[in-house]
């Protein structure tokens, strides 16, 4: 345990609460420093944080007592890996004795900035393995360089709640009493901050805690890359954050352009995708459909959603609905991939706005707005007769694998479907509900600029496997409306 960690613990006799702050002010007395009440009581930077051979040093002992012997319970969990377990403890002791193991779990630290069980046996094995249960006393080990010194924080099982309030206190203490180039990874240990936070308190909220935290480093540092990231952080946060700090989420996207408009820092275009993205969702909820179409246009342009894809999944998947997107598919989930669901919502938005030749623009243009038999058929150079039954072909195959996952019951799936799509809770609703609505916003922009053809084959498959009553009768109503208008 390391010392600071010891005499905050023995102090608060291992409670959190007002028995910990108490702890901290008697251990480290700041009344000279003025830090935001909300925070509490800080840690001096000179208490925790270590030279490098220190931190490194701890981190090897704390893991090898924890972790380094294969006892009988993670012999018996080991049993299905490759690993040759009689030298399994052999192994461990020769990596945490070797300058060559001390130098890959430094590497490790330093990349990752956390250790777990799993992950070291990956780094002395070479295997990948997956242990949910907790391991030896010991939860995670916490590494990251702050300075020319670095921040070490262990986690153990036993009053876990302690040891993830300390890391939450000391990781407040690092935030505001040291400039944000000086963190490695700064937005990494703002992320780890912030789940720690959700498990300690409510998401509400954690959300006004970490906005709180954001303002402060803001109004102390200067503009970087490393503020405009944390503040982006922020964004995903209030969106994230259930509907109350969704309500700020407009005005608070609009200082992140008023702030990182131009400059050396100035807001990416996959930044400024991420951004759209929430403002899109965000609109459309709140049925602004004019900033809906102005922010959902943006997206789809210079196909930018496309062009930083991968970026975008891997660095905010948890607002990027990611599931690999089916342009072939008619009957889908479309709120499953972050790219059908613009179109859905775009599509919609056109028509809430009665910008018909818009929708079927998107129909021509983009496969993945509708199906790819649909965008055939508008693109064909001559007429072909085929294209039109491709359109119910597409849609039984979408629903024979959404049943079955196979065609050879294709007779079965279909009647499966038509039993239960309807049914409120089954497996198909959500689905049905879905495509139900595009398909009925697909029909009312083939009717409204009279391409009969194609509205009558589409209203004859959706009645046919897809009809939800409510939106049946919407589009009759709309047909009635256009013909008398």
């Amino acid at each position: 345990m390391l010392h600071c960690d010891e005499l905050i613990y023995k102090q608060a006799a291992g409670q959190v609460g007002e028995r910990f702050e108490l702890a901290i002010k008697d251990l480290f007395n700041q009344d000279n420093l003025q830090f935001p009440p909300q925070f509490g009581e800080l840690i001096p930077l000179n208490k925790f944080l270590l030279h490098k051979e220190k931190a490194l040093t701890i981190a090897s002992r704390i893991a090898r007592k924890y972790w380094g012997n294969i006892d009988l319970f993670l012999f018996e969990k080991l049993q299905d890996t490759t690993i040759d377990l009689n030298h399994a403890n052999e192994r461990l002791t020769h990596f945490f004795n070797s300058t060559q193991g001390k130098k890959a779990l430094f590497q490790y630290l330093n990349i990752h900035h956390k250790l777990r069980f799993d992950h070291l046996i990956s780094l002395v094995f070479g295997k990948e393995i997956e242990i949910t249960n907790q391991v030896g006393g010991l939860n995670c080990i916490y590494f990251y360089k702050v300075g020319k010194r670095y921040f070490i924080h262990i986690i153990y099982n036993q009053n876990e709640i302690f040891w993830k309030t300390l890391f939450v206190k000391k990781v407040y203490s690092i935030f505001l009493q040291t400039s944000i180039l000086s963190i490695n990874d700064s937005a990494d240990l703002m992320n780890q901050l912030k789940l720690h936070l959700e498990s300690l308190s409510t998401i509400n909220k954690t959300v006004s805690t970490l906005n709180s935290l954001v303002d402060e480093i803001a109004f102390n540092n200067p503009s970087s890359f490393q503020l405009k990231e944390l503040q982006l952080f922020n964004v995903i946060s209030h969106y994230n954050g259930g509907k109350r700090h969704r309500q700020k989420l407009i005005r608070i996207i609009e200082d992140m352009y008023d702030t990182w408009g131009d400059g050396d820092w100035a807001l990416t275009e996959k930044e400024q995708t991420i951004l759209k993205f929430m403002l899109v969702i965000d609109y459309y909820k709140k049925e602004d459909f004019v900033n809906t179409i102005t922010h959902g246009e943006y997206l789809i342009k210079k196909d930018r959603l496309n062009n930083h894809a991968i970026e975008l999944i891997l660095e905010y998947s948890d607002v990027l609905p990611s599931i690999k997107p089916e342009p072939t598919t008619l009957i889908k989930r479309y709120d499953k991939n972050y790219i059908e669901k613009i179109f859905y919502i775009l599509i919609d938005a056109y028509i809430q706005k009665q910008q018909y030749n818009k929708v079927i623009r998107l129909l021509k243009e983009y496969e993945i707005a509708s199906c790819t038999a649909i965008y055939n058929y508008l693109n064909q150079e001559q007429y072909d007769e085929n294209s039109l039954h491709h359109i119910e072909a597409t849609v039984q195959r979408d629903i024979i694998f959404i049943v079955d996952q196979t065609p050879q019951h294709a007779m079965q799936s279909l009647d499966v479907w038509h039993n239960h799509y309807q049914t409120e809770n089954s497996l198909f609703n959500d689905i049905a509900i879905m495509s139900s609505k595009h398909i009925c916003n697909i029909l009312k922009a083939l009717f409204a600029t009279e391409q009969y053809e194609l509205f009558d084959k589409l209203m004859e498959v959706y009645t046919k496997y897809v009809k939800i009553d409510e939106h049946f009768h919407q589009l009759r109503d709309f047909v009635a409306d256009y013909v008398k208008a």
